[in-house]
């Protein structure tokens, strides 16, 4: 589900019969705050394909469920996952809701990255969450620089662990950063190691036909 909605193999709605089955196969093996830990993360990947569509309204119903998930597996027992699920939902969500979600949540994402770093200091999903508001923010809150730096620093780290996805979204932010900077040798080395990894990703294509 996580690849075919990276590698943008299907709409948004085509990726629901994936879904349904990653769901049931989550019922199946696990339970209590794991299965909500792991229901989150379905839900999120499914914010992140209605957002590569510009389909806001969709995108949040999904970013709200998973956040609920990961409330409700905190209410069991703490997890570094839990706490990384509900900064992940929350950071994408402030992209596709109004300006008063963002300033009411946004504040949240660091110290959950905190949160899940001080339980497992290696996890790089929470490093980059961590830093990507240095890439992402709006200005004047944004410091392109900054942000590639610490990616960069992330990457190179070789105690840090990183899924396929984790290193997907650091090299195609250090891209963005350097598309932000103007510096456009740069942004097209990154954006095209982004696409090694997930190469039908159509929001990196698109950062390259903006080059």
């Amino acid at each position: 589900l996580r690849d075919a909605m990276y590698n943008n193999e299907h709409s948004a709605d085509g990726l629901l019969s994936l879904y349904d089955v990653a769901v049931a196969a989550a019922k199946e093996r696990f339970s209590e705050d794991t299965l909500l830990v792991a229901l989150s993360r379905c839900e999120y990947i499914m914010g992140r394909a209605y957002s590569y569509e510009e389909n806001k309204d969709a995108a949040g119903a999904r970013y709200d469920a998973g956040d609920k998930f990961a409330a409700q597996a905190l209410d069991i027992r703490e997890s570094a996952t839990a706490h990384l699920m509900r900064g992940e939902n929350i950071s994408q969500n402030c992209s596709v809701k109004p300006v008063s979600y963002a300033l009411s949540h946004g504040t949240k994402i660091a110290g959950l990255a905190k949160k899940v770093l001080k339980l497992d200091e290696n996890y790089g999903a929470a490093m980059y969450l961590q830093t990507a508001q240095h890439i992402y923010a709006p200005s004047p809150f944004h410091n392109h620089k900054k942000g590639i730096r610490e990616m960069k620093e992330i990457l190179e780290d070789s105690t840090v662990r990183l899924e396929k996805d984790d290193m997907f979204n650091l090299i195609s932010a250090i891209g963005y950063g350097y598309l932000q900077r103007e510096e456009i040798d740069e942004a097209r080395t990154w954006l095209l190691k982004a696409l090694e990894v997930y190469p039908g990703n159509k929001y990196v294509q698109s950062l390259l036909k903006d080059l």
